[in-house]
């Protein structure tokens, strides 16, 4: 399993960076996780856009979908008069509401990813299979809207969290998987009644519950000192802790 990190900002990324997207490929398929600011361009900078097998979105927050648009006009400025979708495009649960929402405030039609992506909402209790030998799994997380982990079972498996305060759900959903994409956005804990985010202490405590092979900080703001956020979560595991920069790859 290879993994490109194609975006490891949050929703300011900072720095000429990109906010989520991740690139994994596995089993003669390519899968990318989540579609931030700034992911398309990159991207398309890797190979043909129609080549994306699956999209997952973990929620419906912009940092983490919003160049669905521009990457759907890469698409079909590479494949003019497609004549079939290329792929699929998985949302979680209210997406499709969601993304018509934001197609009648641009002024785009109503079918403008249908086009492009065969286009669904995945259930969270049901694995999906994507090719011979891979599957998808899920589990909700602890965000202001809801929002869902994603786990790839292959040649190796790999969890994302997406974004998600502390969280049983996906702890066992990570549980031994070899590389863990967590994110670290806070410096410390949140306080008061709704929590949605991890510290890089957090996410290692998550690691070292779920016996993880190794741990993937990610999903930092643009001032955001990733090496401490690093230096935090190594104090903790004895697993090998790894922080996540745009274009970065690894294969595990």
């Amino acid at each position: 399993m290879r993994l490109t990190v194609l975006g490891s900002g949050a929703a300011c990324a900072g720095n000429g960076g990109n906010s989520s997207g991740y690139l994994v490929e596995e089993s003669n398929a390519r899968i990318l996780l989540d579609c931030g600011h700034g992911v398309a361009s990159t991207l398309v900078e890797l190979g043909s856009p129609d080549e994306i097998d699956h999209i997952f979105i973990s929620h419906m927050h912009a940092d983490h979908f919003i160049d669905l648009l521009p990457l759907r006009f890469a698409v079909t400025k590479h494949l003019p008069g497609l004549p079939e979708p290329c792929g699929h495009l998985h949302l979680p649960p209210g997406g499709r509401a969601s993304l018509a929402k934001i197609l009648e405030a641009v002024c785009f039609p109503a079918d403008f990813f249908d086009v492009v992506w065969h286009v669904c909402e995945y259930e969270p209790g049901t694995p999906l299979e994507l090719a011979d030998g891979l599957t998808a799994r899920f589990a909700g997380g602890v965000h202001y809207i809801p929002g869902w982990a994603i786990r790839l079972d292959g040649s190796s498996s790999l969890t994302f969290t997406g974004d998600t305060a502390p969280s049983k759900e996906i702890c066992e959903l990570a549980r031994g998987c070899d590389l863990l994409l967590a994110e670290a956005t806070l410096d410390a804990p949140e306080h008061g009644p709704v929590r949605g985010h991890l510290t890089a202490l957090e996410a290692a405590e998550l690691a070292e519950a779920a016996a993880v092979g190794r741990l993937m900080l990610t999903h930092f703001w643009h001032d955001a000192d990733r090496e401490a956020a690093a230096h935090t979560a190594r104090s903790r595991l004895d697993c090998a802790v790894l922080v996540a920069e745009d274009s970065a790859v690894v294969e595990f």
